[in-house]
């Protein structure tokens, strides 16, 4: 993460807006953030911290608690900050919980933190506004926000704090966090989410094999159990006695079959006998209903030849009765047709009233058309003296202004004069102060040139002689680096001849003649290796001395880059001092000359500007000789806005004298002109709408009368075409020689003539059917004896009851066999499957405990995973500490911190000048602080190199470079800037927060704070 541009309102002591812009800054590699103690410096890497995480920098500081005391009630409290991953660009904007001023009244009303994250990747810095933020990734919900940029950086707000964003008093937090705390920020920081998720797969899979064996044993003794076996030699005599029991079932079931067979054979018999009598009972009882049916066929005969006469003369009947149908159709058409013209009749007389009645009205309505006439003429007036009425207004109202104008400029020009005769006071005094100022600072200042030439001069010297120490120190470590590296290289090689002669035995008593080689893949083997394959540790004593080649050449290579590097610096120093040349001044002389004139300086009153005081008298002055002109000419003002307003308002009185008071509202005149209207309105409708109404009665009348008088013939001639009907009929029954009642009777008989005959016949037919089955039934029962077919029955039923008994009981006792049968073999292939699942599952469970922490260490594999990250960490911090401390101290794991499980994620501290290891504990302020420092940048390198999410493009440092001074003198404090700008090669920025002049000096480029009464302010260094 690299930062772009921050901008504070209204947060910690900067009580309006702030902007810093890191461009410059994290372009020259290596700057600084200056200024006095409590001025506002931590401020700043808060605010970066609450806008990335919308936490503080200290743990102990609420959000609320940033609000600045110095800002405006109105003016809230916001942070934004624009930062670059890579080749992307981000915004993130955040306004923490609040109070704010109501919208609405008086008070205050609390404001909830909000967040904004927004992808402004390929906008330049100057396009990015309020309005144009960019595409925007998450809003308003802070959560969300935050999870967003913990995703982005590959980091929370926790390892921001340790790794990029050291805070003031919690520097050495990691470097003495105990082992648990350790383990959790290096979890954090490095991804070993791979040997977490091996861990609990493989914990899951040996767990479920653990248990599907166990279960599955469970359920095969409790299958026993439930069969009432104790085990399985209990279930084989259980099969036998089965078996035995299954044979006498058999041969009960056989005998009860055979009796069945037997009473199934004599009911079958009994049964055929006892049909021929029930066929014989049925005929004669058929053949008795169709005689006793012979009378009722004759008197159907009968009815047929009197239902063919009268057939004939249905048609005419329907013709009478479709005529009288129309006839009274036709009486209630004329009834209606009278009734409809009587009504018509009552309307048009009706309507011919009323049109009468609103005829004599049109006197109301002339009346009514005369006021709306003068109401139009009022309106008119109102309408005209409107714009007479805003003239009048705006008289008064300017008249009013020019009054409060008046006034305004008395008191102005009284003020003016007031503070002017003040100003002139303060400008005497500033003037002599001023001349005082620029005497003494004239002195400081040439002072300040030579003293900085000495400073620098000695500083100069005194840090080749450190750089000359440093390459001699670092040579002789070199040439014996160099030697222990041809020492350990020779080593290994000779244990790894004797180890490969050792395998060579070991895989030719594995060859056998015609076997293709594991290594060559060739059947062949000529010439094998021969004799005594003993393994004597060879193969611990090769792991050794490969670990003792790599550890010599990791320190060779380590002492040639230290010895490059300090004869670097010595050059670079060397190089320095020559072109500051020779000579210079007494330091303590300067520095106690320098005292007597910043005595006198502080003694004065501050600094003001003179120059400007006296425009501003200048100003003052002719400010007060335009007031006074103001004064006049608004005198005169005055005086022309009352004759105006006076005029205007005669104007508006004269033209309203026509219009009644009552209506010289709009409202009232309104009012009065749509009751007129509406009432002349209705009059009017009302004639229309009984002239309308007349018209339309008298044609419906017209209409009904005609209507009735249709009707009224139409009925005439339905009755007479009645009448031809019925006379039609009469003729018809005289023909057919039957009354109108016999017809009647006759005319349900006509619908069933088909059916009738077809009934005749078919019983013909089933009598001679009948008498015949009479005969053949009768011939088959001849010398028969009926059989008792109930007793038959019931024995055969008793028969296959008894049969089915014993096949039940046969098949429970054959099912029962073959259950058992087939638990045994079922359990026996499934014990056999547990026993080799069990077996197989061995070396799962055991790699499974193993990693789980089960073992010598008891460490699981993702503290090991872990704590090598840590030695990788420490060999990168030792890089930085070796030269920041020339060398004495070498920072290492210390394998016995206590912890279950955590061993190898303490830490110790080596020191060359004792050749002992002791406690990081033990170390004082500023060793801790350049320890604690270069671990920083050590887990920066490992944790950016490791993770492929994070990027620590930037690097802060808050406070901790005063304990170097008081302990260790400028020398020390030149071996951590050196290595800080041999960072900044590296492409990292590091930012340094310091009230250290040395610091200051050393690095010129960054920002400084400068605190005001009312707050306080950034300027930006430009390192000149």
């Amino acid at each position: 993460m690299r930062p772009v541009r921050l901008t504070m309102q209204a947060f910690g002591p900067y009580a309006g807006q702030q902007v810093v812009d890191f461009r410059a800054a994290v372009e020259a590699g290596l700057f600084g953030l200056y200024g006095p103690t409590g001025s506002g410096k931590s401020s700043v890497f808060s605010a970066m911290t609450f806008a990335l995480f919308g936490k503080p920098a200290r743990h102990e500081q609420d959000s609320p608690s940033l609000r600045s005391q110095h800002a405006a009630a109105d003016m809230m409290t916001e942070v934004e900050l624009v930062f670059d991953i890579g080749a992307q660009r981000f915004v993130v904007h955040r306004a923490p919980d609040q109070m704010r001023p109501r919208q609405r009244g008086e008070g205050e009303t609390p404001s909830v933190h909000k967040a904004l994250l927004f992808d402004a990747t390929g906008l330049s810095l100057d396009e990015i506004t309020p309005d144009n933020r960019g595409k925007i990734i998450a809003e308003k919900k802070v959560r969300v926000v935050d999870a967003a940029i913990v995703e982005l950086l590959g980091y929370g707000a926790e390892q921001f704090r340790q790794i990029v964003l050291l805070p003031q008093g919690r520097f050495e937090a990691f470097l003495s966090a105990n082992t648990r705390e350790r383990l959790g920020i290096l979890r954090d920081l490095f991804d070993v989410s791979l040997y977490r998720s091996l861990m609990a797969d493989l914990k899951r899979k040996a767990e479920a094999a653990e248990a599907h064996v166990r279960t599955a044993r469970a359920v095969c003794a409790e299958r026993l159990t439930a069969e009432g076996f104790e085990d399985r030699d209990a279930l084989i005599g259980g099969i036998d006695a089965a078996e035995v029991e299954h044979e006498a079932a058999r041969a009960q079931e056989d005998a009860a079959a055979k009796a069945h067979a037997e009473a199934e054979t004599a009911l079958h018999d009994a049964r055929r006998v006892e049909q021929h009598f029930v066929d014989a009972e049925e005929a004669r009882a058929a053949l008795t209903t169709l005689r006793e049916q012979g009378q009722a066929m004759a008197t159907l005969a009968a009815r047929i030849a009197q239902a063919e006469r009268a057939r004939g003369l249905l048609d005419r009947q329907g013709r009478v009765v479709e005529a009288g149908q129309k006839v009274q159709a036709a009486e209630d058409r004329c009834k209606q047709a009278v009734a409809a013209r009587d009504t018509a009749d009552d309307a048009a007389k009706l309507a011919r009233e009323k049109a009468e009645v609103e005829a004599a009205r049109a006197g109301e309505r002339d009346a009514l058309r005369r006021e709306i006439d003068t109401l139009t003429r009022h309106r008119k007036t109102l309408d005209a003296s409107a714009e007479i009425a805003a003239t009048v207004d705006a008289a008064g109202a300017a008249w009013q202004q020019a009054q409060e104008d008046h006034r305004a400029a008395q008191a102005d020009l009284k003020t003016r004069q007031r503070a002017t005769q003040a100003h002139e006071a303060v400008l005497k005094t500033a003037r002599l102060a001023e001349r005082q100022r620029q005497e003494h600072g004239t002195a400081l200042a040439t002072l300040r040139t030579a003293l900085d030439a000495a400073t620098t001069l000695a500083r100069a010297d005194t840090a080749v002689a450190q750089a000359a120490d440093a390459v001699t120190t670092a040579q002789a470590v070199a040439e014996r680096a160099d030697a222990a590296l041809m020492t350990a290289r020779a080593g290994a090689e000779e244990v790894e001849r004797a180890l490969v002669a050792v395998q060579a035995l070991h895989l030719a008593g594995t060859l056998t003649p015609g076997a293709p080689c594991p290594v060559c893949g060739g059947a062949d083997h000529p010439t094998p290796a021969t004799g005594l394959a003993g393994q004597d540790g060879r193969d611990e004593a090769f792991r050794a001395a490969r670990r003792g080649l790599e550890q010599a050449e990791a320190t060779a290579r380590d002492a040639g880059a230290q010895l490059l590097s300090d004869r670097r610096i010595l050059d670079e120093r060397e190089e320095r001092r020559r072109e500051l040349g020779a000579g210079g001044s007494d330091v303590t002389g300067l520095r106690a000359e320098m005292s007597v004139h910043e005595t006198a300086l502080a003694a004065l009153a501050p600094p003001v500007d003179v120059e400007g005081m006296e425009a501003e008298g200048e100003a003052k002055g002719a400010a007060i000789r335009s007031g006074e002109q103001a004064l006049a000419a608004l005198d005169a003002t005055l005086a022309t806005k009352a004759t105006a307003r006076e005029v205007e308002s005669t104007r508006l009185d004269a033209m309203l004298s026509a219009v009644p008071v009552p209506l010289r509202e709009n409202a009232a005149l309104a009012g009065a002109m749509a009751q007129a209207n509406d009432a002349h309105a209705a009059l009017t409708a009302a004639l229309k709408s009984a002239e309308e109404a007349q018209a339309a009665t008298r044609e419906q009348a017209l209409i009904a009368r005609t209507e009735c008088d249709g009707a009224d013939r139409a009925r005439v001639e339905c009755r007479d075409a009645l009448c031809l009907a019925e006379e039609a009929f009469a003729a018809g029954l005289t023909e057919a020689d039957l009354s109108a009642e016999a017809f009647e009777v006759l005319k349900p008989a006509i619908a069933t003539l088909d059916t009738d005959r077809a009934t005749i016949d078919d019983h013909r037919v089933a009598l001679g059917i009948a008498k015949d089955a009479a005969r053949r039934a009768e011939a088959a029962i001849h010398e028969r004896t009926r059989p008792a077919l109930p007793e038959i029955e019931a024995a055969r039923g008793a028969a296959e009851a008894a049969l089915n008994e014993a096949r039940e009981a046969r098949g429970a006792v054959a099912q029962r066999r073959g259950h058992l049968t087939r638990l045994r073999d079922d359990l026996a292939d499934r014990l056999a499957q547990l026993d080799a699942a069990e077996a197989e599952s061995g070396p799962l469970r055991g790699l499974a405990a193993m990693m789980g922490g089960t073992n010598a260490q008891k460490r699981d594999l993702e503290t090991y995973a872990i704590g090598t990250m840590f030695g990788r960490v420490l060999s990168a911090a030792n890089l930085r500490l070796g030269p920041m401390t020339q060398y004495q101290y070498r920072l290492e794991r210390d394998e016995d911190a206590p912890g279950r499980g955590l061993q190898g994620l303490g830490m110790q501290v080596f020191d060359t000048h004792t050749g002992q290891s002791r406690p990081t504990a033990t170390l004082s302020g500023g060793e801790s602080f350049i320890a604690a420092l270069a671990l920083a940048l050590g887990l920066a390198d490992v944790v950016e190199n490791e993770n492929g999410k994070v990027r620590l493009d930037t690097i802060f440092i808050d406070e901790g470079f005063g304990s170097l001074d008081t302990e260790n003198g400028t020398g020390t404090l030149d071996r951590v800037l050196h290595v800080l700008r041999s960072l900044v090669s590296d492409n990292r920025a590091i930012g340094l927060i310091s009230h250290v002049p040395l610091v200051q000096e050393a690095i010129p480029n960054g920002f400084t704070v400068r605190k005001d009464a009312d707050g306080s302010r950034i300027e930006v260094r430009n390192g000149r």
